[in-house]
């Protein structure tokens, strides 16, 4: 069985689907600041930017931006912003997922991986 990779045959066809990337980023912070980032995602699928994990030195804040499209239509792309503030002196790692937060068990389509810094 292959470990990175699923393969499903249906039809006659192998499709090949690769496992979540984890895109992951350094963030040096002084205690009191605050930093924000944008992850592009789309709600209406169900999926959403949830923290998995936190460092103790930092609070994290996750919202949706206002809706692009003004009539809210389904399948409209919505960008989530993260904003990260330096509570106290440390290090550690904020993990964001991208994930439909009812599958329990199921690994998140994303991952987005924040090494903290904070002095």
């Amino acid at each position: 069985m292959l470990k990175n990779n699923l393969m499903t045959a249906f039809a006659g066809m192998v499709v090949m689907t690769a496992p979540a990337i984890a895109a992951e980023e350094n963030m040096e912070l002084a205690i009191g600041q605050r930093e924000s980032i944008t992850l592009p995602g789309n709600p209406t699928t169900g999926y959403i930017w949830q923290v998995a994990e936190s460092a103790e030195c930092v609070e994290v804040e996750v919202k949706l931006e206002t809706a692009e499209n003004p009539r809210g239509m389904v399948g409209c792309p919505r960008a989530t912003v993260v904003t990260v503030s330096a509570v106290k002196a440390g290090q550690g790692t904020v993990k964001l997922v991208y994930a439909r937060p009812w599958e329990k068990g199921k690994a998140p389509a994303e991952t987005h991986l924040i090494n903290v810094t904070v002095k």
